[in-house]
């Protein structure tokens, strides 16, 4: 039997817990695609999200529901040293949705009436870019890029249970 400090100590990235308002992370730039030039494509899947998985996620946040952790890399962009692009390796769906939301591109329905983001009383749009969203960092090292195969490993270890990732996916990253 391996020991139980061989069983969690499977990543060679460590990554920290940290937390930000939607109102914050709405201005950092984001890679939601994640491109990984050893395997020719991206980590990521295609937004996928229903509308009622959107509203529900959206509801979640006005009655201050948890929502799971996201998982980000914060990368130097390879363009500009003086600027940071985040990876997005787990919450594109989660995250994606609540900018939508907030850029008027989809409504949730409260009380039986439609409301876009921008239609909704003050109180709420504050709650809304007030929500503190959890997430898990890993800042790249200066000069050493993060791998490709460590993006697909911390992906597939956090990724081992929920709504299954497209099996051809999964299979295109090994």
């Amino acid at each position: 039997m391996k020991n139980i400090s061989d069983l969690r100590n499977q990543l060679t990235i460590n990554p920290q817990e940290v937390g930000s308002s939607i109102k914050y992370l709405k201005r950092t730039p984001f890679d939601w695609n994640v491109f990984l030039p050893s395997r020719g494509k991206n980590l990521q899947r295609d937004f996928v999200w229903n509308i009622d998985q959107k509203r529900a996620l959206i509801d979640s946040v006005i009655v201050g529901r948890h929502i799971p952790h996201l998982a980000v890399i914060n990368i130097i962009d390879p363009n500009n040293e003086s600027k940071d692009i985040n990876q997005i390796i787990d919450g594109k769906q989660r995250l994606s949705t609540i900018f939508d939301f907030i850029d008027d591109k989809f409504s949730i329905v409260l009380e039986g009436d439609e409301y876009l983001y921008s239609g909704l009383p003050n109180d709420y749009q504050k709650a809304i870019s007030g929500y503190h969203i959890r997430y898990y960092v890993v800042n790249e090292p200066w000069g050493k890029p993060i791998t490709d195969d460590e993006k697909i490993n911390w992906f597939k270890f956090i990724n081992f249970a929920g709504t299954p990732q497209d099996v051809k996916h999964i299979e295109s990253l090994k």
